[in-house]
């Protein structure tokens, strides 16, 4: 009885975590976000997520040992009294995200610290094997897109303005933002090489063809964001796979190893730039041809060229003056704001409202582009809406779990170490995301699920070290 309860538990949390992450991806993917499957995913996921919570709460003596647990508790809780403090602005909102923070921190993140880490091990297998068939299937769609300069606009029911395809001089191709696009690609990436590294045969190419795939997008899609996080996630998760090769020689294998991942960097980066510069000079030639078989001057391509041209003309203008491209004004905002609330902060989707009655001068709501709903990094915008005290807390998170994996996670040796290496290297590409867009926590994106339930199973694993080092 006791085994079937067990495996039902098992069974109830991978589907939930599929359902999460088809939604993450639903939401980021243009044609879905639009389409009516998106909210179904959303309802799904949502009852799902809140069975899964229940089912911890009934059996929360397997949970209560789970490093953070306390923390995320009272990180919601003062979630609950931001909104509250704020409510003249509206709750409805808020009290949503509080739902779905506790969803990716009680239902995503916590695990039960006693069950064998090899099924744990075959979740992350079946987890990470869709995260990168979605995002290789998105990469390649999105080159298409690229090679026949395919460009669209679409528009919402509710009137969001989407843009898809290979527009103002950026590969979004089926992403919704090309910023985020760039980081599950980089997440996919990294999953892949770490199943060349695992796997033999021929079954290697489906997995080379993966990483190369979404490397691809990351080099087009012209993200920072994607390129910092491939340089330094993909070059760590690299290094250690060299050093845990079996015919590696150990004498100066470190210092050798290093002097390779960063050629490999270097001649990466480099052709990433010779690829777009030849890219940019193939859409130019495009696009000439295409205005030479136009009649009409005025059609809805050239219109679109015109427009994207000015767009992506004037962000390179501010990159140039801003490197940036004002996320610094941002966060001086983020400060701004707060100091009107120290306490509990402006809440999250009332930051707006609070900020134009309090701080109505302040860059965030004040500027040529628009309102802004995040500071481009979780930790401003921690600070703008939950105040000091949901800052500290979520810091004591992030930091209580990197104290508690990273010792037992670099003391392995055996074949578990690429496995971790890997999930590190997943969470750091996350962390360099949270530190530039809206990411991680107050969104449902593939990144943050990937955080969230990768974090959980280092923290399982290295709870089961920690206590057979107890004995």
């Amino acid at each position: 009885m006791d085994k079937l309860k067990q495996n039902y538990e098992e069974i109830l949390e991978l589907v939930f975590k599929i359902s999460y992450l088809c939604l993450a991806f639903a939401t980021f993917i243009s044609i879905i976000y639009i389409s009516p499957i998106q909210p179904i995913l959303v309802k799904l996921t949502l009852v799902l997520g809140l069975f899964v919570i229940l089912v911890r709460i009934i059996n929360w003596k397997k949970y209560r040992k789970m490093p953070c647990l306390i923390l995320m508790i009272f990180f919601c809780l003062s979630f609950l009294l931001s909104t509250f403090m704020n409510r003249q602005y509206g709750m409805t909102d808020n009290l949503k995200w509080i739902l779905w923070t506790g969803i990716q921190f009680f239902a995503l993140y916590v695990c039960d610290l006693d069950r064998d880490t090899e099924k744990y091990r075959k979740e992350f297998n079946i987890l990470s094997h869709l995260m990168i068939v979605v995002t290789s299937v998105s990469a390649v769609t999105s080159l298409v897109m690229m090679v026949q300069s395919y460009s669209e606009y679409l528009t919402t029911p509710e009137g969001e303005f989407i843009v898809t395809g290979y527009t103002w001089d950026r590969l979004w191709g089926v992403y919704t933002d090309p910023n985020y696009g760039a980081v599950f690609s980089v997440i996919g990436f990294i999953l892949a090489v770490l199943f060349i590294f695992q796997q033999k045969g021929i079954k290697k190419l489906f997995y080379v063809i993966a990483a190369l795939l979404n490397l691809g997008y990351v080099t087009y899609s012209d993200s920072r964001t994607g390129e910092i996080a491939f340089v330094l996630c993909g070059g760590f998760l690299l290094y250690f796979c060299l050093i845990h090769r079996k015919s590696e020689n150990k004498k100066y294998r470190y210092v050798k190893n290093l002097l390779i991942v960063l050629c490999i960097m270097i001649v990466s980066v480099g052709g990433m730039q010779v690829l777009k510069t030849e890219n940019t000079r193939y859409q130019t030639e495009m696009a000439n041809k295409t205005a030479q078989k136009t009649t009409k001057p005025q059609t809805t391509i050239s219109t679109k060229t015109k427009k994207g041209n000015k767009i992506q003309t004037a962000r390179h203008e501010n990159i140039e003056k801003d490197a940036t491209n004002g996320r610094i004004s941002l966060w001086k905002s983020a400060v701004e704001v707060w100091q009107t609330s120290p306490i509990y902060g402006a809440g999250y989707s009332t930051f707006i409202s609070y900020a134009k009655e309090h701080v109505p001068e302040t860059y965030a709501v004040n500027n040529e582009v628009g309102d802004y709903t995040s500071m481009h990094n979780a930790f401003f915008n921690t600070l703008a809406f939950q105040g000091i005290l949901g800052f500290v807390l979520f810091l004591l998170i992030t930091f209580r779990i990197i104290q508690y994996v990273l010792v037992p996670v670099f003391k392995k040796s055996d074949s578990d170490s690429l496995y971790l290496i890997a999930i590190l290297a997943v969470a750091g590409t996350v962390l360099i995301s949270m530190l530039l867009l809206l990411d991680g926590i107050y969104t449902n994106s593939p990144s943050a699920f990937a955080l969230w339930v990768f974090s959980g199973y280092l923290v399982q694993y290295s709870y089961q070290v920690r206590r057979e080092e107890k004995g």
